[in-house]
């Protein structure tokens, strides 16, 4: 038994009669009355009693048809199920962000792809880059935000199963509380502030920004005092808030209203962070490819 013998039963019930079904479905009327004769051979029972004009179903029949259209109906939504999972408009998306994308484009790039595929769950996870990166080598996430300079650590993967394309760039600002001696500047050199204490994140989870705010100070001719660290940036605002020091922060901070708390520019050269996006080059989700292509269109 095939759907088209469903189909054929079907449209001459609908039809009332042999001869409009045939018109409807386009096929010969003597080939469609042996079809349905196979059919009702097929399963051991007549679903037409021929000698009624209109032509009626028999009650067998008629449960037969009830069933048909329902079996109908699901493979019609299975197709249709399979159809958008194909072109990645349902679905499961897992995805690591970071402060630095959180404070910048992610409200965007979420806005454009719900509005696009809205029917796709998107699972965010706040996690340090190398929790990041340990889910994606194991993976646990599809996508991951952090900072270019942690790629030395992909980059040292022998087998290169991670790829990244950018998503901004931004510079460092300093954070000062609204007191500070300098705040009526719009921007400052880190030589004079030589000897302030600093709030900073500690090596462990962000070395490589600590390591660049560090070779930064020690290019202005000074080691940064460092009076607290603090993993979270609203832990370090409200301490340099709470005037406990300073910090140094990717420029993105600046979207975060912070009372007590300043943002200035550093004078002359300073690091441009770099933001990625990062995934497995062997994930080929249909779901992610429409995210990437969202980052792209918005980088």
């Amino acid at each position: 038994m095939e759907i088209r013998h469903l189909n054929y039963a079907i449209a001459v019930n609908d039809k009332q009669g042999f001869t409009n079904a045939a018109a409807y479905l386009e096929i010969d009327q003597g080939f469609l009355s042996k079809q349905i004769k196979w059919l009702e051979k097929k399963i051991g029972f007549q679903i037409f009693d021929r000698h009624q004009r209109p032509l009626k179903l028999t009650d067998a029949g008629n449960e037969f048809l009830q069933a048909a259209r329902q079996i109908l109906h699901q493979i019609e939504q299975s197709i249709e199920l399979g159809q958008r999972l194909s072109r990645g408009e349902k679905g499961r998306l897992n995805i690591g962000i970071n402060t630095s994308i959180a404070n910048s484009k992610l409200t965007d790039i979420l806005r454009v792809f719900h509005d696009k595929f809205p029917e796709v769950e998107l699972v965010l996870q706040e996690l340090a880059s190398y929790e990041q990166i340990d889910k994606l080598r194991n993976q646990k996430l599809d996508l991951g935000f952090f900072h270019l300079h942690n790629l030395h650590i992909i980059n040292n993967d022998n087998d290169h199963v991670l790829t990244s394309i950018p998503v901004l760039q931004e510079s460092l600002v300093i954070v000062l509380p609204e007191n500070h001696r300098f705040a009526r500047r719009t921007s400052i050199s880190l030589a004079a502030l030589a000897n302030d204490q600093f709030i900073l994140p500690p090596n462990n989870l962000l070395y490589n920004l600590r390591e660049q705010i560090n070779d930064l100070c020690l290019d202005a001719g000074f080691q940064p005092k460092v009076k607290q660290e603090a993993a979270w940036i609203s832990t370090v605002l409200s301490l340099v808030a709470g005037g406990m020091g300073i910090s140094l922060l990717p420029a993105n901070v600046q979207n975060l209203q912070r009372h007590g708390v300043i943002y200035r520019s550093i004078q002359g050269k300073s690091p441009l962070l770099e933001l990625v996006a990062v995934w497995r080059s062997d994930n080929v989700s249909i779901i992610l490819k429409n995210f990437l292509e969202v980052i792209s269109n918005l980088a």
